[in-house]
């Protein structure tokens, strides 16, 4: 698919419409035949109703961790896993962070500056999420590369990688993420896995396998959806440059700015479900079974909810139907601190360059993903700004 913004807005309006069943998708986690639902309000339908769509759409496996995941799972099991994980995400511990994370910028920054030029994709987009969620989760330094392959294979298209890779690379990651809970359970440290450990909410604990599976869960979606989110919003940026000037000069704007960029140009592609019965939607018959596809990058730009919904509108009145992080009990655990990082990001940035613009479009090319939009490769020129 282009990265072209013009060819996605006529991919999205050609798919935009009432749910169509297609026997050839693929889900990423191999499952064949799904509902495509892309109209803003039957994909809030869809993912406002857990009972008639159930988050539980992936076969429980023993030898896949993953299946126990929070976002796997529905009321109660869903609650009793989000309100222990929730703790972890205060207000208070996310503030902590800022400054940290405001120094990894600046240093991630600093060796491209006086060259011009940066693939802010390889060079910075990936790595700040990266460095964030391993260090609030407490992933060792030297094992960085290690999980970072490990989670790019769990969100390829498995119509490419194949269930094989699939398959080993969260065993692999099971494994790796099940010592750590064992060294943190014998000599706990200030990080998330030892707080997941000890995480109590109405007198229960979670089990080991489930840890387990809320770190990948948890990696995952710090790890790949940031990253897509930086880079996106940098690529739609770079459509238009006076945004990039009114955000230098005020950056106080640059979380909506990021929210409208994001709408144009979704990190996440949708998320999966299953109907529970039989039940009809905007006019379809959709039986008890069926696996359920919603097209959050496709809602996005439903002209019924956001007028023009090709234009970058910065004062768009309504971006809090902007679904990027997801809509219902499932809303993204880990919003705020995508938030605060993307915040960050694009406030050193513009602080330190002006005048960002893509070396070559047509070397441009997306990753080979069913889970978000996310590119290989952003080089980019810019003029540095001085001091």
């Amino acid at each position: 698919m282009s990265t072209s913004l013009s060819e996605l807005t006529i991919w999205h309006r050609n798919l935009l419409g009432e749910p169509v069943y297609d026997k050839e998708f693929m889900s990423y986690f191999g499952a064949s035949g799904a509902w495509q639902i892309s109209r803003h309000k039957d994909v809030e339908a869809v993912l406002s109703d857990h009972q008639t769509f159930s988050s539980e759409y992936m076969p429980k496996q023993d030898d896949n961790i993953f299946t126990r995941n929070l976002n796997l799972a529905d009321p109660p099991r869903h609650k009793l896993l989000r309100s222990l994980a929730t703790k972890a995400f205060s207000p208070a511990i996310i503030a902590q962070s800022e400054s940290w994370i405001t120094q990894q910028c600046e240093e991630l920054l600093a060796p491209w500056l006086a060259g011009g030029e940066i693939d802010f994709v390889n060079d910075f987009a990936l790595l700040i999420p990266h460095r964030v969620i391993s260090k609030i989760l407490g992933v060792p330094d030297h094992d960085h590369e290690q999980v970072r392959v490990w989670i790019t294979a769990v969100a390829g298209d498995p119509r490419e990688i194949g269930m094989e890779i699939f398959g080993r690379s969260m065993q692999e990651m099971s494994v790796f993420f099940g010592e750590l809970i064992k060294e943190r359970t014998a000599r706990p440290q200030a990080d998330l896995i030892s707080h997941l450990i000890t995480a109590e909410a109405d007198g229960q604990r979670l089990e080991h396998l489930d840890i387990i599976a809320m770190c990948v869960a948890i990696f995952l979606g710090g790890y790949e959806t940031t990253k897509s989110s930086l880079a996106n919003a940098l690529f739609v940026f770079t459509e238009f440059p006076e945004i990039q000037q009114h955000l230098a000069a005020n950056p106080g704007d640059i979380p909506k700015a990021v929210t409208e960029a994001l709408r144009l140009l979704s990190p996440v592609r949708g998320f999966p479900r299953i109907a529970t019965r039989d039940v009809e939607l905007s006019g379809q018959q959709i039986k008890k079974g069926d696996l359920v596809n919603t097209w959050i990058s496709t809602a996005n730009r439903d002209h019924d909810v956001f007028p023009a919904p090709d234009v970058f509108d910065l004062n768009r009145p309504n971006l809090t139907q902007v679904m990027n992080f997801g809509h219902g009990i499932h809303y993204c655990l880990g919003a705020p601190l995508a938030r605060v990082e993307t915040r960050i990001a694009f406030t050193v940035l513009f602080s330190k360059v002006k005048n960002i613009r893509v070396k070559d479009k047509s070397q441009l090319q997306l990753d080979k993903s069913s889970l978000v939009y996310s590119l290989k490769g952003l080089p980019v020129l810019f003029d540095t700004v001085k001091p």
